[in-house]
């Protein structure tokens, strides 16, 4: 490996790894709050948002595994596409529960504007 990319992936290595100390503290010292990362923000369970995250840590992960398993360690020729669709499913199933919810307010909201006698907030065809 060329010396000027040895040091540019040291630096990106060093900063990456001041990133993450930083987050790390930031979480220690209670500026950054875990309490609601898997959880909707009335409070309760987000199963979407769970498998999201545990996708997102177990797929990174794996790929750590992978490029540090390779001979020197290195970014793999090519990413399975199992792996790009299992992480498409996630994050697709995380938004399409956002949408879900979304909508379920918006009703609400009608619904309850309608019992309360002001307007209703669906546009006219």
């Amino acid at each position: 490996m060329p010396i000027p990319s040895m040091i540019l992936s040291w630096a990106v290595t060093i900063f990456v790894v001041f990133l993450e100390v930083f987050v790390i503290w930031l979480i220690v010292t209670g500026r950054i709050k875990l309490d609601r990362l898997i959880s909707e923000p009335d409070g309760s369970a987000s199963l979407a948002r769970f498998q999201f995250l545990i996708f997102t840590f177990v797929i990174a992960t794996s790929f750590f595994l992978v490029v540090i398993g390779q001979e020197p360690p290195g970014f793999p020729d090519r990413i399975p596409p199992e792996v790009l669709v299992l992480l498409g499913l996630s994050g697709g199933s995380y938004l399409v529960s956002q949408g879900i919810q979304s909508y379920y307010l918006v009703r609400m909201r009608q619904a309850e504007r309608a019992t309360t006698g002001q307007e209703s907030m669906r546009p006219e065809p």
